[in-house]
């Protein structure tokens, strides 16, 4: 070896011995070596490169910590996209590969937190404490990175792409989607808060069904301790009630409160009189109700006021829309454009009116429009057309038109036939009988020339509609199909209602089938045909199959 080699041993000895602490004992010594100078300049400037190899060290975890929770992103949005057994394989993977990531970055931290001075035994000592937390291998630890002040960290192939590992099987219960079609049928279990709604719903009382079961529902919710078995079985038989008379509007607040208040998907909307091709009872259940007929009579002053207080009361009140002039003397002038607006509107749309002591706004309105006079405003003139418009008369329009032109010297409104109907009582009131009874005769005729005739469900595959009286037809079709040894399904699914009568005849008839040694069993049932069934005691010879989705 040359002298060369051998002088820069010994100072690679000196520099061993200063990190190592023996290099305090030469120091005692006193002597001011050259070499040992060099020593602490050499020992300073490795300080310097540690200090920088830290520094690169913190900026490339940096980035393998933001490439880890960019691709967490990416893959929890694929498996958001994906089929729920696909989206399951791919969040466990991605807990696998996120466990791997974190036991690398452990293990390299574990490495960097010892001195760099340090040994090799003390520094596996410091790092076999994370490795037998996290239980790698020796494999896992050669595929560990070295870094230093010019390596650069790439993300994992393993943490980029999906880990090929058989799915473990969970024992957790499935999703609630899933849950959801397997609960869509089984077995009935009566509820004794139902009874009462089922029994009103089956004579035909819809409105009292209704009140009953909400009435139900918001007791159910005001307790404490709040029971959610039976809140969910009371708000599932509302919601088959809206769906059973094709109440859409009813429908769907209850099913957002429903999502809301369970934190889960509400049944979706499904309409049985649409699908028999039969009309929504829910309208025929309302038009019985008898309400309050719009009675409006004007004040002495017409003002802006009571123009929008006439707005709003004839928007929410049913028809005839009924209005008397008899107390009308004056209209603000303000007041013209708005209830010329509001006249041709009620022209323009599908209504009915009646106006009582009408020569009294005729009068108010002829003062104010005088052929070739000046002094009035030309609103007078347009409020006096939309009048006549409304009642009909377009002769009176015409010669009211030809004064205003003549007047004002400029085109008057065209006359339009307008889409609504008013009856007219110049003096005292209007009879309204007279105008009910034509309505009644105008419905029926328009009902008899748009109806067509309804598809007869086929009676060998189940119960359909609305069964009052005797059911034997649908009974005989029904038994034509049972076999013994087999059990005979009866699908419900468009069965809306049935009476006590036949409710009666389908229980002397399920007995009979069970004597004869037939299994019947009652399917799709919604909840209060499928408690009516139960307090009829049909539950006794055939299995009650309902639908709770």
């Amino acid at each position: 070896m040359q002298p060369d080699s051998g002088k820069s041993g010994s100072f690679l000895n000196k520099v061993m011995h200063l990190v190592r602490g023996s290099a305090a004992t030469t120091g005692a010594a006193g002597t001011a070596d050259p070499d040992s100078l060099s020593a602490r300049e050499v020992l300073q400037e490795a300080m310097v490169r540690k200090r920088r190899n830290e520094a690169i060290r913190q900026k490339e975890f940096a980035q393998l910590r933001l490439l880890r929770q960019r691709h967490e992103t990416d893959v929890h949005t694929v498996a958001a996209q994906a089929h729920p057994e696909d989206a399951l394989s791919s969040l466990l993977g991605q807990e696998t590969r996120s466990t791997s990531t974190l036991q690398k970055i452990d293990a390299i931290e574990a490495q960097m937190s010892g001195q760099w001075w340090r040994s090799p035994a003390h520094l596996a000592a410091k790092v076999g404490k994370p490795l037998t937390h996290h239980k790698l291998n020796s494999r896992q630890l050669s595929d560990l990175p070295i870094l230093g002040e010019d390596s650069v960290v790439q993300p994992s192939v393993a943490a980029v792409q999906p880990a090929k590992q058989p799915v473990p099987k969970s024992s957790a219960p499935p999703p609630v989607a899933s849950a959801s079609v397997v609960a869509a049928m089984r077995t009935f279990k009566p509820h004794p808060d139902l009874e009462e709604a089922a029994i009103l719903f089956a004579h035909g009382d819809v409105e009292g069904a209704r009140t009953r079961l909400l009435e139900q529902l918001l007791q159910s919710l005001g307790a404490q301790p709040v029971d959610e078995e039976k809140v969910a079985v009371i708000w599932h038989a509302v919601l088959d009630l809206c769906r059973a008379i094709g109440d859409e509007d009813a429908f769907e607040p209850l099913a957002i409160d429903y999502a809301e208040h369970f934190g889960r998907s509400a049944p979706l909307w499904a309409s049985i009189p649409d699908r028999i091709g039969e009309p929504a009872l829910h309208c025929t259940s309302r038009q019985a109700v008898q309400k309050r007929q719009f009675q409006w009579r004007s004040p002495a002053m017409l003002t802006v006021g009571a123009v929008t207080a006439l707005r709003t009361a004839q928007a929410q009140a049913p028809q005839p829309w009924s209005m008397s002039w008899t107390r009308l003397a004056s209209i603000d002038e303000a007041a013209l454009p708005a209830l010329t607006r509001l006249l041709d509107e009620w022209a323009n749309g599908r209504g009915q009116f009646v106006f009582s002591d009408a020569c009294r706004l005729l009068q108010v309105l002829e003062q104010h429009t005088l052929a070739q006079d000046h002094s009035n405003s030309a609103p007078w003139w347009l409020l006096r057309l939309a009048v006549l418009r409304l009642m009909h008369r377009m002769d009176a329009y015409e010669q009211v038109a030809l004064d205003y032109c003549v007047t004002y010297e400029v085109s008057p409104p065209p006359w339009m036939e307008p889409a609504s109907y008013c009856l007219v009582q110049e003096e005292g009131e209007a009879d309204i009988s007279v105008l009910q009874e034509a309505s009644a005769h105008s419905m029926l005729q328009q009902q008899g020339a748009a109806a067509q005739p309804a598809l007869l469900p086929d009676r060998s595959k189940g119960l359909a509609g609305v069964i009052e009286g005797d059911p034997q037809d649908w009974l005989n079709a029904l038994a034509a199909q049972a076999k013994r040894g087999q059990v005979l399904d009866i699908a419900c699914g468009n069965l809306i209602r049935l009476d006590f009568v036949a409710a009666g005849s389908i229980l002397n008839w399920a007995a009979d089938m069970q004597n004869q040694g037939y299994a019947l069993r009652f399917t799709q049932l919604h909840q209060l045909v499928a408690t009516f069934f139960h307090v009829i005691g049909i539950h006794e010879h055939a299995t009650l199959q309902a639908t709770f989705a």
